[in-house]
């Protein structure tokens, strides 16, 4: 490996300090959401068939911040992990209001949530476009 540039041991927790870096974990994003989407849906069967629906928003969520950069489906995104893991402590302190009781998943979706809203804000911000355009400030 080069010295002078030294590979990041893990994206999904480091630093955004370019447009690719960004571009990177929008993709690493929607996939963490696919992959929610498809386990949500794998288990409906026994936790509920309502977390189709979870699915489903997880999934057209991912897609629109993978394929348009999209800052309203990251929030949506972030506000749904938020609440998943709301009903999620709630189940684990002993309510029944359905769906599952996996804190660490939870953690991760919201963790995957945090991330695509700082991700994708940082491509629309004035810094990433002018980083885009290869144009160094005055």
């Amino acid at each position: 490996m080069d010295e002078a540039s030294p590979k990041k041991k893990n994206d999904f927790f480091s630093k955004i300090e370019s447009r690719e870096d960004a571009l990177k974990l929008v993709k690493d994003t929607s996939n963490a959401f696919f992959f929610i989407a498809v386990l949500q849906a794998a288990l409906a069967y026994w936790i509920g068939l309502s977390t189709l629906f979870d699915a489903a928003l997880y999934a057209v969520g991912g897609f629109f911040v993978r394929r348009f950069n999209s800052r309203a489906a990251a929030v949506t995104l972030l506000l749904l992990a938020l609440v998943a893991a709301g009903v999620t402590i709630e189940n684990r302190a002993g309510a029944n209001l359905g769906g599952g009781g996996n804190i660490v998943l939870a953690v991760i979706v919201v963790w995957a949530g945090v991330r695509a809203v700082e991700a994708t804000f940082k491509l629309h911000s004035r810094f990433m476009q002018r980083d885009a355009n290869e144009h160094p400030s005055a």
